[in-house]
C-alpha cells in the first residue's frame, strides 16, 4: 500500500492541530457571592514574565455560587487579580498553569456581628469598610477539581 505525499502533510497538520489543542490548560475560575447583592468585579489574568494583559473581564456578580467562563492558555507562570469596589479591595495571586487549576473567590460583605456569628472570630484589620460594612475577598488556587463542585 502506497501513501501519497498530500496524504501525509494532511496526516501531519492534523496531528499538529490537534497537539496545540490538548496542549492549552484551563483556569476555572468559581466565584462565591456571599452578600445578598449584585458586586461588579474585575478579574485580570497577565502574563508573569512580561506583564502582558491576557484575559480581563468585567463580571457583575449575583449572590450564590458562579462559574466564571475564561479561555484556555498555552503552559506558563500567570497572576490572577481580582478587584471589586473599583479596586478598593484587590487580591492578587501567582497561578502556574502546567495543568488545568480551579481558582476559588469568596467575596463577603456584612456588618462585624453577623461576621463573628458566622465565621467565629474575624480579623476585621484584613476586610475593608465599604458602605458600613465589612468586606473582603478571599483567593485560592487548587489543583484538582472541589468535590462539592
Amino acid at each position: 500500500m502506497r501513501i501519497s505525499k498530500p496524504m501525509i502533510y494532511v496526516s501531519g497538520i492534523i496531528i499538529t492541530l490537534t497537539a496545540c489543542t490538548v496542549s492549552k490548560q484551563s483556569a476555572h475560575v468559581i466565584v462565591n457571592n456571599e452578600s445578598g447583592e449584585n458586586i461588579p468585579m474585575h478579574l485580570v489574568i497577565s502574563d508573569q514574565e512580561n506583564g502582558k494583559t491576557k484575559e480581563d473581564i468585567h463580571y457583575s456578580l449575583k449572590p450564590g455560587l458562579q462559574n466564571i467562563p475564561i479561555r484556555k492558555f498555552p503552559k506558563g507562570s500567570y497572576a490572577i487579580e481580582v478587584n471589586t469596589h473599583n479596586g478598593a479591595i484587590c487580591k492578587k495571586y501567582p497561578l502556574a498553569l502546567d495543568t488545568d487549576r480551579w481558582v476559588m473567590v469568596t467575596y463577603m460583605q456584612d456588618d462585624s456581628l453577623r461576621l463573628h456569628k458566622k465565621y467565629g472570630y474575624v480579623d476585621t484589620s484584613e476586610l475593608k469598610k465599604i458602605n458600613g460594612k465589612y468586606a473582603g475577598l478571599n483567593l485560592y488556587v487548587e489543583n484538582r477539581r472541589p468535590p462539592n463542585l
